[in-house]
């Protein structure tokens, strides 16, 4: 064997290791598919494990302000949910399932919200019940 055939086998073993190597750590991440292949991480999944914290924050203002509903589209959602990523791991927090509070919260508006919408739409009620009575009877028979 010459010197170059063997440096050939050295530095095919090196991209063999290496190779073996990433796919260990595919494997540990479950990023490879069905047939044992590499598959690349989707770059918004990080941005979906929050994506509940700003479609939460939507609703709830578009519910209050429905005029302002097509500023709130599932993609300004993502882009918010997707700066939410850096300072969540900064913290140390992986998805809001590693944040018990911020189930808490997210929970306890869905359960408050039917109330909240009951009382703006019997509130709205009165209002037009108070303008209809004045309208018809003027302003009390002077």
């Amino acid at each position: 064997m010459t010197e170059q055939e063997a440096q050939a086998l050295i530095n095919a073993g090196g991209g063999i290791d290496a190779g073996e190597a990433a796919h260990a750590e595919a494997a540990a991440t479950g990023m490879l598919d069905g047939r044992g292949q590499i598959v690349a991480e989707d770059p918004n999944a990080k941005a979906m494990e929050w994506f509940l914290v700003p479609k939460t924050v939507a609703w709830a203002i578009t519910t209050i302000y429905p005029e302002v509903a097509e500023h709130y589209t599932d993609a300004k959602c993502l882009e918010l949910a997707a700066a939410i990523v850096p300072v969540a791991e900064k913290y140390g927090l992986n998805g809001m399932g590693a944040s018990p509070e911020l189930m808490l919260v997210i929970g306890c508006i869905g359960f408050g919200a039917p109330a909240f919408i009951a009382h703006k739409a019997r509130k709205k009620a009165e209002e037009e019940a108070a303008a209809k009575k004045e309208a018809e009877g003027g302003n009390g028979g002077r």
